[in-house]
């Protein structure tokens, strides 16, 4: 019997387990681009902290979690940008204000449709951009299939060892 896989809004009760998730996803995203160090590193408790942050207030974030059964396996969140993005030095990009600012999914369960729905998701059909790994030709592909393409801004995270980002964005997309 295949498990049931789907993708609904993330809540305050998800917090411990999406945790988990984030720093896992995380590691297994990075590895490679990263010192295995600096991965081992990570603080659960500071994605814990982060996430109950976002979903533990009046007017929680916009995030889903995909998940196989009940089990959370993945998660994907998107906000408006302000005019000046505290994120990055680039200016907005012409796509819009609407970012996808994490979409990430268990290694064991990419290739299932779940990074397709927790895309579709939080975007819609909308004009958005979003920031990736300039070294990680697998998440850039999967964008590319969507719409997504590169527009030339760059930046580089000090703390996380200058990984260089790239962004892409993409215009609204035709229903389907």
């Amino acid at each position: 019997m295949t498990p049931e896989l789907s993708v609904r809004q993330a809540v305050a009760g998800d917090v411990e387990r999406l945790a988990e998730v984030h720093l896992r996803c995380w590691q297994e995203t990075y590895w490679g681009m990263l010192s295995d160090a600096h991965l081992a590193a990570a603080d659960p408790a500071d994605r814990a902290a982060m996430w109950r942050a976002l979903l533990d207030r009046p007017e929680p974030v916009q995030a889903w979690v995909a998940c196989d059964g009940g089990t959370i396996v993945g998660f994907s969140g998107v906000r408006h940008m302000p005019a000046d993005d505290p994120w990055h030095e680039s200016p907005p990009p012409s796509s819009g204000d609407l970012e996808l600012w994490g979409l990430y999914l268990l290694a064991s369960h990419q290739g299932l449709g779940l990074g397709r729905r927790l895309l579709e998701a939080g975007l819609g059909t909308a004009a958005a951009s979003l920031w990736v790994a300039a070294d990680n030709g697998n998440a850039i592909a999967f964008y590319r299939r969507f719409g997504f393409e590169p527009d030339g801004a760059e930046d580089v995270i000090p703390s996380w060892e200058n990984l260089r980002e790239i962004r892409m964005v993409r215009p609204a997309q035709p229903a389907s």
